[in-house]
């Protein structure tokens, strides 16, 4: 009988043990979930210049990553209040889920002095041309922001976000980025997709973190790089936001939540790799799963890819134009193939393309140049 005894007070203890362990996990989870983080958009941009506002596609990216990681997060902008919201992108499921969760934020945005920053566990601040305008001069914004950096609270900034972070100061006087491995939307980018908009904003991004003392690391132009040093996040364009705010997400020392890649993430991410392995790999990807990236990314990549690529990187980005050809087909992705690969001393794939080009497109005013070439 005692052993009976002194064996049910062994399970009891057991279970006990037990019960308090998922009591205990209980907690953790709940304050390792309990995390909040302030997210940072331009106020700037109306209906009549929408292109000078936030980019919308960052924001839904970041936020439904920090969400779907239970981070609770609120929106402020240097105004408050309502924001421009664009439209052009609703057929995106993505887009159509974050407006489901956060159009009201949106209309309700906070303003820096309705924040009290020891809410916060990070501030996320996201690009658009709008944030080389207003977030660097906005002094509420950067009164903000200093605080942030005073206690040394994790910050994210991505494509031209970390202009925000330009005119900030350490205690001693030095810039805050000064001697800090960081990135953002490099002047190659601004020329190649953001020129006319140059003439807007006060400095050129790359060039104002480098002259504060920036240590500039980045990919390829179009292609995702997220750098990492200490608290700062940063990342170099719209293709390496998700990551960005995934890098946050382990900042706040939460688990990472497995996810399926946006498409046009998924996108060039596969082009950087295929740049790096071949492009056999960007066939292999798209014949497992065609259906998991975006034609348009890939297009536009070998669209401009070449054009924009240094001297040595040139025959590298011509590969891959001429693999991306295989995936659609357009009169004027052809014509600018078959120049490049003249300039590259490449005549007879280039008197190829061209002859599929005059059964494809009879009568294309690309024509008679064309043949003018050959």
């Amino acid at each position: 009988m005692k052993n009976v005894i002194l064996f049910l007070i062994g399970i009891a203890l057991i279970l006990g043990s037990c019960c308090l362990s998922s009591a205990m996990a209980q907690t953790i989870s709940k304050e390792s979930n309990d995390k909040r983080v302030l997210m940072l958009i331009s106020s700037n941009g109306t209906e009549q210049t929408p292109e000078l506002s936030y980019d919308l596609e960052e924001l839904a990216q970041a936020y439904l990553v920090l969400y779907d990681n239970s981070i609770r997060i609120d929106i402020m902008s240097p105004k408050g209040g309502a924001v421009l919201v664009k439209n052009n992108k609703d057929d995106l499921a993505y887009i159509q889920r974050f407006k489901e969760l956060a159009l009201n934020q949106l209309e309700n945005t906070l303003a820096p002095t309705d924040v009290d920053l020891s809410d916060y566990h990070a501030v996320f601040i996201i690009g658009g041309s709008g944030a080389m305008i207003d977030l660097p001069a906005d002094a509420a914004t950067q009164t903000l922001l200093s605080s942030a950096v005073d206690s040394d609270m994790t910050i994210a900034a991505v494509c031209h976000g970390p202009a925000a972070l330009v005119n900030l100061q350490n205690n001693d006087g030095s810039w805050f980025v000064d001697g800090k491995r960081m990135n953002s939307f490099t002047n190659t980018e601004e020329h190649a997709f953001s020129a006319e908009h140059i003439e807007h904003s006060p400095f050129l991004l790359e060039d104002k973190l480098k002259e504060r003392g920036a240590i500039f690391v980045n990919n390829a132009p179009m292609l995702p790089y997220v750098a990492v040093d200490g608290n700062l996040i940063t990342a170099q364009n719209p293709s390496s936001v998700a990551k960005a705010a995934e890098a946050t997400v382990l900042a706040l020392g939460l688990p990472l939540q497995a996810r399926q890649p946006f498409h046009d993430e998924a996108t060039m991410t596969l082009i950087s790799a295929a740049r790096e392995t071949g492009s056999a790999t960007l066939d292999l990807a798209l014949a497992r799963n065609v259906d998991n990236y975006d034609m348009n990314y890939l297009a536009l990549y070998g669209f401009y890819a070449y054009r924009i690529a240094d001297e040595p990187d040139k025959p590298r980005e011509l590969v891959l134009m001429q693999t991306i050809r295989k995936y659609f087909s357009h009169p004027e992705y052809d014509t600018q193939l078959i120049l490049n690969l003249l300039e590259q001393g490449q005549r007879e794939p280039a008197l190829e393309i061209f002859e599929e080009f005059k059964a494809k497109f009879a009568g294309h005013a690309n024509l008679e140049k064309l043949e003018a070439l050959f």
